[in-house]
């Protein structure tokens, strides 16, 4: 299913095992269950995600995802640090 998981026919022969294996051993079928209970929860490929930032100039991290499947780790400045790196960030000009 890996490789091809829009094969319905792979899909078929997979759950057909898993029902025949779920029937004889009643571990892997509360095990099965299990599984099943969480995969229901997650919403994965939906493709109706919407990310929008607007306003302000901002120097810390920001993710516009649908899905993330892992960890997801920022290496941002010591706390204090309130002026972007490098004079980057707003160049609009100030009035002083």
């Amino acid at each position: 299913m890996e490789e091809a998981p829009a094969d319905q026919l792979c899909a078929q022969a997979l759950s057909e095992a898993l029902a025949a294996r779920a029937t004889a051993d009643s571990d892997f079928r509360s095990d099965l269950s299990q599984w099943h209970e969480l995969a229901m929860t997650l919403r994965i490929g939906e493709g109706k995600t919407t990310n929008h930032i607007s306003g302000g100039t901002f120097h810390g991290p920001a993710v516009l995802a649908e899905n993330i499947s892992g960890g997801l780790t920022f290496t941002t400045p010591a706390s204090g640090s309130s002026a972007p790196p490098d004079g980057e960030g707003d160049r609009a000009p100030h009035s002083r």
